[in-house]
């Protein structure tokens, strides 16, 4: 019997090692998904954002 119980737990510690593997390579391979997303994204624009009233006319009566 207790090489049956010995057999039962090293199966057990062998899935888990499987799963964590499998785990990570997923997050391994969603994490580059991901890189290659961002750097796939369009660049912004080097022209600055408009400033919202510098260089209007602001009519001030005091």
């Amino acid at each position: 019997m207790e090489l049956n119980t010995s057999m039962s737990a090293q199966l057990a510690s062998l899935q888990q090692t499987v799963q964590m593997s499998i785990l990570d390579k997923a997050m391994n391979t969603g994490a580059a998904t991901a890189i290659q997303m961002i750097e796939a994204m369009p660049q912004p624009q080097a022209t600055p954002a408009p400033h919202p009233y510098k260089g209007q006319m602001i009519d001030v009566q005091v």
